[in-house]
């Protein structure tokens, strides 16, 4: 990001604390490409951006490691921003989950899902984690945490998707493919929806 660009992603993660209610649009988006005829595209609301590049990401993970965004070169990543505090990010979780271990498992080195905290600390995620349903197993998805005070990553991706820094709100997932941003989700979605599937799997194959 330049400078001016990091002041303002600075400014942005300032309000970070209001995120869960979504009442902005995104700055110019427009849909996607249509899926299969037989997903209802009504149904979701999936954003494109010029296809920026996607900011580089390296973050501690809930396992003791790291994930890094260079090292899954050539997947189709989905970057998925949330917070234990945000209410939606915790409903939309269980059928995302479930849908980054139906693709993860249908197409082994072509896709990945990582969900990035806000959190300041692991303490809330592990807890989140270790209750039902989850019980303590997080397959299907990478879960990350960006504890920075400036939420550097979260606002990264929140500026560069939409060439300016709106209110940064919970939960928002990205899509990546080749390094880029291809386009992204705003608010939670009911990840079940077959729509939602189709256009991920577009990428995936395409």
């Amino acid at each position: 990001m330049t400078a001016s660009l990091r002041r303002a992603a600075l400014a942005a993660a300032l309000v970070l604390a209001a995120a869960c209610k979504r009442d902005d649009k995104p700055v110019q988006a427009a849909p996607l490409p249509a899926p299969a005829p037989s997903a209802d595209v009504r149904s979701i609301d999936i954003f494109r951006t010029a296809s920026a590049a996607a900011p580089a990401i390296d973050l501690p993970t809930i396992d003791g490691k790291r994930f890094s965004l260079a090292a899954v070169k050539g997947q189709v990543v989905f970057v998925n921003f949330w917070a234990t505090w945000c209410p939606p990010c915790r409903d939309e979780m269980p059928s995302m989950l479930a849908l980054g271990r139906e693709l993860e498992g249908r197409y082994p080195g072509k896709f990945k899902m990582v969900a990035i905290s806000a959190d300041d600390g692991w303490t809330p995620v592990k807890e989140f984690f270790g209750a039902p349903p989850y019980l303590g197993s997080t397959q299907g998805i990478t879960v990350a945490l960006d504890a920075s005070s400036e939420k550097t990553t979260v606002a990264a991706y929140f500026c560069t998707a939409r060439g300016a820094c709106p209110k940064i709100m919970f939960p928002e997932s990205y899509l990546v493919k080749d390094g880029r941003i291809v386009g992204f989700f705003e608010g939670p979605l009911e990840w079940s929806n077959p729509a939602a599937r189709a256009y991920l799997e577009q990428l995936i194959r395409s």
